[in-house]
């Protein structure tokens, strides 16, 4: 956990910030960048971990939706099955959660709760729509998870970029203020 609150809030406002930007074009509309939001409870999970930002973070992913919407995104998404974003973006931030409560392992336990993590995310998303929403071109289960399954590398290749580069970020960051403090 952040110890400093003014670092504490500087991390949260920039983890809101990039998840918003990149969640607004998500679907490629706007040839921005992948959303982060995947990342961004995993990180949250890591370095807040205060429970009471989940819903917090979980509102501005729904704004950042409907402004999305609001811009011609196709709302194909928003249904019911939008309630299972909850537990799938659980599981993220309780990843990011296990990973942080010892400092040793943290890269090995990283390496495994990324990929861990976004399965069960993505499972239980998909599991939402599959329920809520389904496909008009599935017939049962095995159809709709062979038509999603595809779509999991993506998934995972960018979760696993935005967390490395935000932990490469926040290393950089700690040796940059050590270095300052030892001079």
């Amino acid at each position: 956990m952040i110890r400093n609150d003014k670092n504490f809030w500087l991390v949260a406002l920039a983890l809101a910030v990039v998840m918003f930007a990149t969640r607004l074009g998500h679907f490629g509309e706007y040839g921005g960048p992948p959303d982060a939001s995947w990342a961004v409870f995993f990180l949250a999970g890591l370095w807040l971990r205060m429970p009471r930002l989940f819903p917090a973070f979980f509102a501005l992913g729904w704004v950042a939706d409907l402004a999305a919407f609001a811009l011609g995104t196709p709302n194909l998404c928003y249904s019911p099955a939008y309630l299972f974003l909850i537990p799938a973006y659980g599981a993220l931030w309780m990843a990011g959660h296990w990973v942080a409560r010892r400092a040793e392992g943290q890269l090995a336990r990283t390496v495994l709760a990324v990929p861990v993590a976004a399965l069960v995310a993505f499972v239980v998303a998909n599991l939402g729509m599959y329920l809520l929403a389904p496909s008009p071109t599935a017939t049962g289960l095995a159809d709709f998870a062979a038509q999603v399954s595809g779509w999991f590398p993506g998934y995972l290749l960018t979760m696993a970029t935005y967390v490395s580069v935000g932990l490469l970020g926040a290393t950089l960051w700690s040796l940059r203020r050590a270095d300052l403090a030892s001079r």
